[in-house]
């Protein structure tokens, strides 16, 4: 009688301490996240989305704290549900609510026992959030660089190392948005674990996504033409790609805090090159025409806009998250995709040449 109950209170200590083990709490503080927004926001509420839950929790003065329990690391989504301070931002997402919108925006990260926290827009803390946010920012620096081999090498090596966790899905949807080559990142998927491959949150339709983008213009194709009519007027690509200059296009929307953080830098880049035989040219898709005006307006854009191409040029370009913005050569072939920031300086100061 006493060995068994000595057996039993083993075990229930065992199972205590697999239950500490297995626990996680999730932290963050969305002030600085509100202030970089570039439009006024309140963030409401977090909702977690992984392929076992799909729990909302309060945010309160912009924080917030969640805690749980999880058996094995899971690819997640962190959706933030914002309400737009400003009258007139939207997107398709949107929840009329008299005229207040609110709207989304999704945090990868992934949810593994111990404690995370949210910094900015990474999660830290943990060891595969850890390893995913340095990989991230390692590619970024080699792709900087201009050295795509080595970046290709080590995005490899990070994906087999973790074939079997979700730190391989992380970076695999992460490069998409990057200047990496698509057809150099589909082949990675084929990389991961069958159970890997087989996550809902991750790679549900990642594959079929990412063979579309594959499939459309890529850096050394030509441009692919569209036409867009807007208040009884046609405009095509065509009217201002292919004619002697370089092209930055940014395709971009109004509601869209990435974006609206681009303009200025776009901004500083025409007026910096224009001069040289740059054109910067804005796409607004996603979005009313009466808030792309308006967001023209606040952001005092003064290069040429195309309005109202809502998924004309996204299905064409195969885009799925913006900004994406794409450098065409004189003669309409494409340069380069995926350029941001410090990348769109560092690509068209070898091409100008360094003032």
């Amino acid at each position: 009688m006493k060995r068994n109950f000595f057996i039993a209170l083993f075990a229930a200590l065992a199972m205590i301490g697999q239950a500490q083990v297995n626990n996680y709490t999730i932290s963050g503080d969305f002030t600085e996240y509100e202030k970089k927004f570039h439009i006024p926001v309140k963030v409401d509420s977090v909702r977690i989305l992984n392929d076992s839950t799909k729990a909302t929790y309060e945010v309160k003065d912009g924080k917030f704290q969640i805690s749980g329990r999880v058996e094995r690391p899971l690819y997640s989504l962190l959706r933030i549900y914002m309400t737009d301070l400003e009258e007139g931002v939207d997107d398709e997402e949107d929840e009329e609510d008299g005229e207040i919108d609110v709207f989304s925006r999704d945090i990868p990260f992934i949810l593994e026992p111990g404690n995370i926290v949210l910094v900015y827009r990474d999660f830290l803390g943990t060891p595969l959030n850890n390893a995913s946010i340095e990989i991230r920012n390692k590619l970024f620096d080699l792709t900087l660089a201009e050295d795509y081999d080595k970046a290709k090498q080590e995005a490899t090596a990070f994906v087999k190392q973790h074939a079997e966790d979700p730190a391989s899905i992380f970076l695999i949807i992460d490069l998409t948005h990057t200047s990496m080559e698509v057809r150099d990142i589909l082949p990675l998927i084929d990389l991961c674990s069958q159970d890997m491959q087989r996550t809902k949150t991750g790679f549900s339709e990642e594959r079929n996504r990412l063979t579309k983008l594959a499939n459309s213009p890529q850096a050394g194709d030509m441009f692919a033409d569209f036409a867009v009519e807007y208040e009884g007027k046609t405009t095509r690509l065509s009217d201002h790609v292919g004619k002697g200059q370089y092209v930055l296009v940014d395709f971009w929307a109004s509601w869209c805090g990435p974006c609206r953080g681009e303009i200025p830098n776009l901004i500083a880049t025409y007026n910096k090159y224009k001069e040289k035989g740059l054109q910067v040219l804005g796409i607004a898709v996603w979005d009313k025409p009466e808030d792309t005006l308006k967001a023209i307006e606040e952001e005092n854009v003064p290069y040429p806009q195309i309005i109202n191409s809502q998924e004309i040029v996204t299905d064409i370009y195969g885009i799925t998250g913006i900004p994406e913005i794409i450098l065409f050569a004189p003669d309409g072939k494409i340069i380069k995709r995926s350029l941001r920031s410090e990348m769109i300086d560092k690509t068209l100061a070898k091409i100008f040449g360094k003032e």
